[in-house]
């Protein structure tokens, strides 16, 4: 089963990846090295904030607007998806992220 690990973060968590870059970074590699050799994993990357845009449709004409836009402060920074034997193996992965400690990490399955 295919699942996706979306990375969720906020200013705060942003701060605090800045001060600790280099453990999350080789945190980040030591699970993506593990997951292309046990055949787990599908894809992988940080999402770039600066060059995200929304769009949308206001009184029938399409609008872009620059940067992540949700309703809460939470946007998302990265993910991965992975193929896995079933769900706890996707929670056992998500869990071991370094973002946990300070940010949510939602796990969806992916349905096609």
């Amino acid at each position: 089963m295919r699942y996706m690990i979306s990375i969720l973060t906020d200013d705060d968590a942003r701060k605090q990846w800045d001060t600790d870059a280099t453990v999350f970074h080789e945190a980040h590699g030591a699970i993506h090295v593990e997951l292309q050799e046990s055949g787990e994993l599908v894809d992988s990357n940080e999402l770039d904030q600066e060059d995200a845009t929304v769009i949308g449709t206001y009184r029938g004409k399409p609008i872009t607007t620059r940067g992540p836009f949700t309703e809460g402060a939470e946007i998302v920074g990265g993910y991965y998806i992975v193929d896995v034997v079933d769900r706890d193996r996707a929670l056992e992965i998500a869990g071991r992220l370094a973002e946990t400690r300070f940010s949510p990490v939602e796990i969806r399955r992916l349905m096609h």
